[in-house]
């Protein structure tokens, strides 16, 4: 199968983000991981899943932009990392986000070309402009449940 330039590109952008972001994530998350999901606090949310052999439950902040209906998570490390496989093969999995806990449901690894009007309405310009300066074009699109009114 022959690759073409962009995505020669892409492969490299990603390993440049896990050569520089990779170590960082050691020491990082678990900070991260005291704030992320609060109420306040915007884009940095919690993932919680299952392992996919384990069973074990792990956490993960993750980015995440929100619309009505969707939950998208920019995949920093590619849709190959163990949170990200783990919630694609579960089908979906906890977010947390502003203080809010969701069930979604729906997970799907999607091009950044195929979702550009959920990006938008999802991350304002800074954060997409960010988002493509870093090289990253894959998401984790999750379906938020819907709120019933009584």
């Amino acid at each position: 199968m022959a690759t073409t330039t962009a995505q020669r590109g892409r492969d490299r952008a990603l390993g440049a983000r896990r050569a520089f972001f990779g170590p960082l994530t050691q020491v990082l998350n678990p900070l991260i991981r005291r704030m992320a999901g609060r109420a306040g606090v915007p884009l940095i949310g919690l993932v919680r899943h299952r392992g996919r052999r384990s069973g074990k439950t792990y956490v993960a902040p993750v980015a995440i932009g929100a619309t009505e209906t969707v939950f998208l998570i920019p995949l920093t490390f590619g849709s190959g990392s163990d949170w990200c496989r783990n919630v694609v093969a579960a089908g979906g999995c906890e977010v947390k986000l502003r203080g809010v806990e969701y069930l979604a449901q729906g997970a799907q690894v999607v091009d950044d070309l195929s979702v550009l009007s959920e990006i938008d309405a999802a991350f304002n310009p800074v954060l997409r402009y960010a988002l493509r300066a870093q090289g990253i074009h894959q998401y984790l699109r999750l379906r938020k449940p819907r709120v019933e009114s009584i």
